[in-house]
């Protein structure tokens, strides 16, 4: 059973689909994943390995009606040409690796780490959970259809000497984790102030299909970045000037010495200021990269 101390979860409705990136919700709440017959919880949404532990802890829940099989695997997370890259890995394992959980049951999976990861280092996993259909009797209208659904989700497991990241303060950490260790360790706020902290910067690409944002992380830890947006000055002092937002929520993540890119929005000025919500600060200007 999960720690009472957590409370009652909050349920956030999301369908993942292939290596679609979870949502950025602390690790005391759920995420629920709505399927046609059912759904499936899972949660913490964004589990992590510190460096003193040798695992972390997953929960499935069946809240349905029917009993669910699950196959959970974990893949290597990497970022090359702008893009996200997953590979097959032997380093940290899941298990059981396949599961049926009863209707209204849990199932606690053990993210595993079978190998040390390198002091003062973060390494990037993604979790995929993969619904395995049942099997349905020859004759059965609809039995040549078959959903299968995929939950995938964030892993970062961390070396000696180095710690999850989070907001420069205590209020609205979405990686609770960090702040914890911290007091646990020392005991103080100064130690909470000094989580590790990404290195951003930002520019403007044209590519054969267009512009695009490229973002660079020259730190030691992921950036997670929501709230995104392009604001610019107007000439005149009585205006605020104008704001052009992407998608409103979780936006992407860009690793550890990592770039990524993304498509602009159509009429993306050159002179704009680029803001973000980096770990669960406030949002911000980030530094614009200038070659």
């Amino acid at each position: 059973m999960p720690p009472a101390a957590h409370g009652r979860p909050f349920l956030l409705s999301i369908l993942l689909v292939a290596f679609a990136i979870a949502l950025p919700i602390g690790p005391a709440q759920r995420a629920a994943a709505q399927a046609t017959a059912g759904s499936i919880l899972i949660w913490p949404v964004n589990p992590v390995i510190n460096a003193d532990k040798s695992a972390a802890a997953l929960w499935l829940e069946n809240p349905g009606k029917v009993p669910v099989t699950l196959q959970v695997r974990i893949y290597a997370w990497a970022q090359a040409e702008g893009k996200n890259v997953y590979a097959e890995q032997d380093r940290i394992f899941g298990t059981p690796p396949i599961v049926t959980i009863a209707p209204g049951g849990k199932q606690l999976v053990r993210l595993t780490r079978a190998t040390p990861t390198a002091a003062a280092s973060e390494a990037a996993y993604r979790v995929v959970v993969d619904e395995i259909p049942a099997a349905r009797p020859a004759g059965e209208a609809g039995a040549a259809v078959s959903f299968r659904m995929r939950y995938s989700l964030p892993l970062f497991a961390y070396g000696a000497g180095l710690r999850p990241p989070g907001p420069a303060t205590g209020k609205n950490n979405p990686d609770g984790i960090a702040r914890q260790s911290g007091m646990a360790e020392r005991g103080g706020l100064s130690d909470r102030l000094q989580a590790p902290r990404p290195t951003l910067d930002w520019r403007i690409v044209a590519l054969g299909d267009g512009r695009h944002l490229e973002i660079r992380n020259r730190g030691v830890v992921h950036a997670r970045l929501t709230g995104l947006a392009f604001t610019e000055a107007k000439p005149t002092i009585a205006d605020d000037g104008q704001t052009q937002s992407f998608p409103a929520g979780l936006f992407g993540y860009v690793l550890p010495g990592s770039v990524m890119r993304w498509p602009l929005p159509a009429g993306t000025r050159e002179s704009a200021t680029l803001v973000a919500a980096v770990n669960g600060d406030a949002a911000a200007p980030l530094e614009r990269r200038i070659d």
